[in-house]
């Protein structure tokens, strides 16, 4: 079967390359859980470091992990560029 026109392959989204800074924000998330739980009621790392490791695993880490793309992007030759308007997807055909 032949394919339509107007319908290109589209890529699949790979959020694999992200893996490593996911996992590093889940550990930073753990490591503040485990602040929480040294030490008294009373102790530094209960009161001020657990709280503060955890906001920035998750208002800090987690976003960095879930949005941040660092994979190199490809350059697209001009004669490869599609025309904008429709007329010229026609003409381009011509």
């Amino acid at each position: 079967m032949p394919p339509r026109r107007g319908l290109e392959k589209t890529e699949k989204i790979d959020f694999t390359h992200n893996m490593k800074y996911y996992y590093a924000a889940i550990g930073v998330i753990a490591l503040g859980y485990l602040f929480l739980s040294i030490g008294g009621a009373d102790s530094f790392t209960s009161l001020t470091l657990g709280p503060i490791t955890l906001v920035a695993g998750y208002l800090i880490a987690m976003p960095i992990a879930l949005m941040v793309d660092f994979r190199k992007k490809k350059a697209v030759p001009a004669e490869t560029v599609s025309p904008q308007t429709p007329q010229e997807k026609i003409k381009h055909k011509l």
